[in-house]
């Protein structure tokens, strides 16, 4: 082979050996960048391992201090409805000392059943919180009526004394409103039930159908029914029994009757009140029954050996009534006037079912004495005292303006302007001749903002009965004709 041959042939050599040291070089430059990758990736993954180690760790030691604390502080709710659930008559009588007495018991009756629904669980280390939510001033009046207290009052020293003898015991007064128990309870199951450390609630609504729709979602959860206990009392509507909740009763501690009838003067009255406030109605044989009594009263001197014969009654003399004493010629006559004198109708308030005072209607003003009002009082505002009840205390002291009475027409503007200011005994005055407001007519339908009937716009505004001057009360056939219907 000559030299241009064998030059050629060591030529292709070098160029195969140039393009393998060159591939070789690229390859290598890739592996190397996938090492670099590879390494970061590692790296990364060391990091976030690390990560959540810390993160586990910090966790399994939050875990357990929470763990620590919900077994150190696990607790046990009873929220009741007061103005439904009424404590034992001998309990309320007692005022202070009942009150003490029933928080004894109730604790003591609440942790008994706490141990037989938790028999594997350390109850002994459980709080029992348990909130009573009512109308003091309402079922304080109510209990008076019914001769259980002898003043109201005493309802305030029995709640003060329930809520000392245990530190973790509350009776909550939200005032008149049916709504604003239902609000609070309705909140306090809301809140409790979803907390672990809450571990079992007992709950007292079952007189009142209105909590079923909040205790439904609660019947789907299995967990959260178990944890749920109803306190029945008076009998429980029908919707309870069909959520299959588990219930107890608290004899010893709750009436299991509704409120007897109003007790007066060691009377009871005809009627009960409606299922809601009251009990069901019995009869109406005695309903509206006022009769009225004639009066004997001597219309002439006696006369001894009268000389001529008494007259006899004539048809156009006086009311009609008039008697002449009968007797035997000569012998002693008398007469007699036994006219029956018209009893005055007695004066009353109207209240709803709740005890609740309801204001009657006031006639429509007439345009003219609005006038006559207006020019009158251009020389000052009237006494509401003096023209509408007939006397002021202020006397000529007084800083409103007395003078001639209004006449008829006027009067009566200035009783609807006096209706306007809200009465300070608000739902609960009795008083018949007060001329002052007591609730927004309109209710639910009010729109005005600056109503100063605003913390009664929830009241009921039906009438149920009529409490006289002398505590008397008489039942609205009307009522109970439509309670009756339903």
């Amino acid at each position: 082979m000559d030299y241009a041959t064998r030059m050629g042939t060591f030529r292709k050599s070098d160029n195969e050996r140039d393009a393998m040291v060159t591939e070789l070089l690229q390859e290598f430059e890739e592996l190397q960048l996938k090492y670099t990758e590879k390494c970061d990736d590692y790296n990364n993954e060391v990091e976030s391992r690390r990560m959540w180690q810390t993160k586990a760790r910090t966790t399994e030691v939050a875990l357990t201090q929470q763990k620590q604390a919900s077994g150190s502080n696990n607790f046990a709710l009873a929220v009741i409805d007061g103005d439904g659930a009424i404590f034992q008559d001998f309990l309320l009588a007692q005022g202070k000392d009942g009150g003490a007495d029933c928080a004894h018991h109730l604790h003591t009756e609440l942790r008994n059943h706490l141990r037989a629904i938790y028999p594997d669980s350390n109850v002994a280390d459980w709080s029992i919180l348990v909130h009573v939510v009512l109308n003091v001033q309402g079922l304080g009046h109510k209990l008076q009526q019914c001769g259980i207290i002898t003043n109201s009052n005493e309802l305030v020293a029995f709640g003060r004394a329930f809520s000392l003898a245990q530190p973790l015991f509350s009776f909550i007064d939200v005032g008149g409103g049916k709504e604003r128990a239902d609000h609070k309870i309705r909140e306090m199951l809301r809140l409790f039930l979803p907390n672990a450390q809450c571990k079992h609630v007992f709950f007292g609504p079952c007189h009142d159908k209105g909590y079923l729709p909040v205790l439904e979602p609660y019947r789907l959860d299995q967990t959260t029914a178990k944890r749920l206990t109803l306190i029945e009392t008076t009998p429980a509507e029908p919707g309870f029994a069909q959520l299959g909740l588990q219930k107890i009763k608290l004899a010893r501690i709750f009436r299991s009757e509704v409120l007897p009838p109003n007790k007066m003067n060691g009377n009871s009255s005809a009627f009960q009140a409606p299922a809601g406030a009251i009990s069901p109605f019995q009869n109406r044989t005695n309903l509206g029954m006022n009769v009225n009594t004639a009066s004997f009263v001597p219309s002439t001197p006696v006369t001894k050996h009268s000389s001529s014969p008494s007259p006899a009654p004539s048809a156009d003399s006086g009311a009609g009534n008039t008697w002449a004493a009968v007797g035997k010629s000569g012998a002693t006559s008398k007469t007699f006037d036994i006219a029956t004198k018209k009893v005055p109708a007695k004066k009353y308030v109207l209240l709803n079912v709740h005890d609740e005072r309801l204001d009657a209607a006031l006639p429509d003003q007439d345009g003219g004495a609005i006038k006559r009002f207006d020019e009158r009082k251009k020389l000052g505002n009237l006494c509401n005292n003096y023209h509408l009840t007939g006397k002021c205390n202020s006397g000529e002291d007084c800083d409103y303006q007395h003078g001639e009475r209004l006449s008829p027409g006027e009067r009566l503007v200035l009783k609807h302007k006096a209706r306007q200011l809200m009465c300070p005994q608000k739902a609960w005055c009795v008083n018949a001749d007060c001329f002052l407001g007591h609730h927004c007519r309109y209710g639910t339908s009010c729109t005005f903002d600056w109503c100063r009937f605003s913390d009664t716009h929830d009241r009921d505004l039906e009438p149920a009965k009529k409490v006289f001057a002398d505590t008397t009360e008489e039942w609205l056939s009307s009522y109970l004709e439509r309670y009756r219907r339903q």
